[in-house]
């Protein structure tokens, strides 16, 4: 074991004798995986971070369509679509039916419910986190842990963590949201349904036991704009609960509006609503922008591999005469395609870590060059997770070895095959 250790380090060590004996060739041929392995790592850093900004500026967009009971308003903004406050409600098990429809990809309910807030009146939009399209990717302030309690709109100044009272039930501010320009959005509370349903039993609960119901304003002040002070209470006896105000939708890559909307026309008794089809557009051709980089880019690797197997070829080649001689002394054919391998692996994995440096380098310049533009446009450049770098480093430089290793095969296993005698002669034709 110990001599097959030495022969092996003999090996490694011939190896590294033959890339400095053409220094410069050994020099321009790592420049060329150096290039091609930090235009890659660069890449799909920038297209991590990229991907993530846009998706997350693309869903603060809100719904593609909105289906609403006939009668409700709509307010359609260049940013946001959202559904003004309204008594007209839709089952809740419409879900099911919508989301059948080919094209749609996300339902998304909501249910908007007058209540008083610390005796002032105000909107509560509640909502299913899980399915959620519109809200808490607008959130710029939340407390560790699932959602609970309520997240305040970006007009209104609750504060993190705060206590307030709804209906005379205490509830702690969860998070709050950036300004959106939309001010039923803004000047709203939300909280998830089930935080919607504990809340209602508390309500009814309290009247049971013939505790007092929260005093609204007088009638001169009206709670909130197009309710009545009677329904401006979340305590409200007719409240249904499998009801919801909208359905929040988002369509699949490659659907049609129009075909999803003609499907969604033959459901009763409902209007549908469209956002800005521009945005709509350009949020399908996201993933096709980047499916289009990953091609491109491994394209350039494919190219990448193919100069390194004509160079390695050119090589071998001309030092057909040593590898016969080689072989005449006695050195095994695995021998020699250890050698020739392992100044491949030499050579570009040297590339490919200092294409990692070329990769970080060009990143820092992108942060502080497009990546800042970026984020005056609203795309936040954000860096992928530790691990997600320490991977992708890593998987780097292994990749630029194995590129030499592929690329060298082939002439290693051409002068493996050969005599020593026509090795030899091969030289001198």
């Amino acid at each position: 074991m110990a001599h097959r250790r030495h022969d092996l380090w003999l090996l490694i060590r011939l190896a590294a004798q033959n890339v400095g004996r053409r220094r410069l060739r050994a020099v321009f041929l790592s420049a060329a995986v150096m290039l091609g392995v930090g235009i890659a790592f660069a890449s799909f850093v920038a297209g991590w971070a990229l991907r993530d900004g846009m998706a997350t500026s693309f869903s603060r967009m809100g719904a593609d369509l909105v289906v609403v009971p006939r009668a409700t308003l709509v307010n359609i903004t260049s940013s946001l679509l959202t559904v003004q406050p309204t008594d007209e409600t839709l089952p809740a098990d419409l879900a099911q039916r919508i989301a059948a429809i080919p094209g749609v990809g996300q339902v998304a309910p909501q249910r908007i419910v007058p209540a008083l807030v610390q005796g002032n009146a105000a909107n509560l939009i509640a909502f299913d986190p899980a399915r959620d399209l519109s809200v808490l990717t607008w959130l710029v302030e939340r407390q560790p842990g699932p959602v609970e309690g309520l997240i305040a709109g970006g007009g209104l100044a609750a504060r993190l963590g705060e206590s307030v009272s709804v209906c005379g039930m205490p509830m702690r501010i969860y998070g709050r949201l950036g300004k959106t320009g939309v001010g039923p959005f803004d000047d709203s509370y939300f909280l998830s349904f089930g935080a919607l349903a504990d809340m209602v039993s508390f309500c009814r609960t309290s009247e049971a036991r013939g505790a007092p119901r929260p005093a609204a304003k007088p009638q001169d002040e009206p709670p909130v704009a197009g309710m009545s002070h009677a329904e401006a209470n979340v305590c409200s006896p007719d409240l249904a609960l499998d009801r919801v105000s909208a359905f929040l939708l988002q369509l699949s890559p490659g659907a049609k509006a129009d075909e999803v909307k003609f499907a969604l026309a033959r459901i009763p008794d409902v209007k549908i609503v469209e956002g800005n089809t521009v945005i709509t557009s350009s949020r399908q051709a996201l993933s096709t922008l980047l499916i289009g980089i990953a091609a491109f880019t491994a394209f350039q690797l494919i190219a990448l591999l193919i100069l390194v197997s004509l160079l390695f070829s050119a090589i071998v080649q001309e030092r057909y005469r040593e590898v016969g001689l080689l072989r005449a002394m006695g050195a095994k054919p695995n021998q020699v395609m250890t050698i020739i391998l392992t100044e491949a692996a030499i050579i570009t994995g040297l590339g490919g870590l200092a294409g990692l440096g070329f990769g970080a380098a060009m990143l820092l310049m992108f942060a502080r060059s497009l990546g800042f533009y970026f984020g005056l446009l609203g795309v936040p450049f954000s860096w992928p997770p530790l691990a997600v770098l320490q991977i992708s480093a890593v998987l780097a430089i292994s990749f630029s070895a194995i590129l030499g290793l592929v690329g060298a095969f082939l002439p290693a296993w051409r002068a493996r095959r050969m005599t020593p005698y026509a090795l030899i002669q091969a030289e001198g034709r």
